[in-house]
């Protein structure tokens, strides 16, 4: 059953789906509307899923379950993940992207976290660049204090940089 994603409880489990690219308002939107029926049919087992999505900053996907009413199952994730390949097919955007996300001012860019190391040693991303940690949020409540962090912080990167530095 969907639900207003303000009305999801802050210890929900959630999945994100990060874009290959910046979303234009009305591919966000088509997104929202497109997730809010099949969110509404979700099932695990055939016990319905209280659940809801929302596009943040027009470059993730935010797929919230309340478990505390029924917990997802393999076939239901899985079933999850279907509807971003159609989605994707259908609107030539990739929510699989594991690039590293990070603000460029009041822009989200992104590299490839293959090249974390010269992104830091180049300049392009310093300690204090705020970058979105989508690998340790497991609950809506994450988004609020894990999800924005500086780079020194990040456990993908806090490596490439001196310690004297941070």
């Amino acid at each position: 059953m969907y639900v207003d994603f303000d009305k999801i409880p802050q210890n929900a489990r959630i999945w994100v789906y990060q874009t290959n690219r910046q979303l234009t308002d009305n591919e966000a939107s088509t997104i929202e509307n497109y997730l809010k029926p099949v969110v509404n049919q979700w099932a695990a087992h055939g016990a319905s899923l209280l659940a809801s999505a929302k596009v943040l900053h027009n470059r993730f996907v935010i797929i919230a379950l309340d478990q505390s009413f029924n917990e997802a199952s393999g076939c239901s994730i899985d079933a999850s993940t279907r509807w971003f390949k159609e989605l994707g097919d259908a609107l030539n955007i990739d929510f699989f992207d594991r690039s590293q996300a990070y603000l460029d001012g009041i822009e989200i860019k992104t590299f490839s976290v293959f090249q974390s190391k010269k992104a830091v040693e180049s300049g392009l991303i310093s300690p204090d660049t705020l970058i979105f940690n989508n690998v340790n949020l497991s609950i809506l409540g994450d988004l609020a204090n894990k999800w924005q962090i500086k780079a020194f912080e990040a456990p993908t990167l806090k490596r490439f940089f001196a310690k004297d530095l941070v």
